[in-house]
């Protein structure tokens, strides 16, 4: 369940979501006939569908652009609001919709949400196992403790969580399914350029520390 910090970003973002759905089937439909004609093309006809391509795509930003300035311009932040419900225990936290940009204090908003976040965290702590993320080791999993992730909390500027509850099924030796319930819980801890801190070529100006609680041993 989500909600905008401001109503009218529900329009622009679903029209924004629009563009970006048929600007994907456009790129896909090149691809699928450019596979086809594979063998069949000149070098000369091969640029042409390439540059169909690029065309296509810079239209879709020109279209995203559009609606962002437009975003901007009426100032209609770019915020919604999501919840984190575990175990009877729910918490509401800010977050930068996918489809929109920033304007002026929708960071200020993020960072507010940091202390309804650790509480959250701090009362799940003692029921799970902690672990950091680390992408430099093969297991891309560390255990951890509370007061490192304390530490990146204190350095991070906004925390965003999100929920893993899931059942699935291990086949015994026996030949007999059994239920295996998962839980974990994943919080990141923020800093820098929201709109940058899911793009690895933005590290050094933005990032985030990912840790999770849950009851097995990571594999991903």
């Amino acid at each position: 369940m989500t909600r905008f910090q401001d109503p009218r970003a529900a329009a622009i973002a679903q029209q924004i979501d629009q563009i970006n759905a048929t600007g994907w089937e456009g790129a896909c439909d090149l691809a699928l006939q450019n596979h086809t004609a594979k063998g069949g093309l000149s070098p000369v006809e091969a640029v042409l569908r390439f540059d169909m391509f690029l065309t296509k795509a810079q239209d879709t930003a020109d279209k995203r652009q559009a609606l962002w300035t437009e975003q901007v311009n009426q100032n209609i932040s770019g915020i919604e609001w999501y919840t984190v419900d575990y175990g009877g225990m729910a918490v509401e936290l800010p977050r930068l919709c996918e489809e929109l940009t920033l304007v002026p204090g929708d960071k200020e908003i993020l960072m507010r949400s940091k202390p309804v976040a650790l509480e959250f965290l701090a009362h799940w702590n003692i029921a799970f196992k902690l672990w950091r993320y680390d992408r430099s080791i093969e297991s891309r999993w560390l255990s951890s403790r509370w007061s490192q992730f304390y530490t990146e909390y204190l350095h991070g500027e906004w925390v965003e969580i999100w929920v893993e509850d899931e059942v699935y099924q291990i086949l015994l030796p026996d030949g007999t399914l059994q239920d295996k319930p998962t839980f974990a819980i994943n919080a990141c801890c923020c800093w820098g350029n929201p709109l940058a801190i899911h793009r690895t070529a933005s590290y050094s100006e933005a990032g985030s520390s990912w840790f999770q609680w849950n009851n097995f041993a990571p594999w991903r």
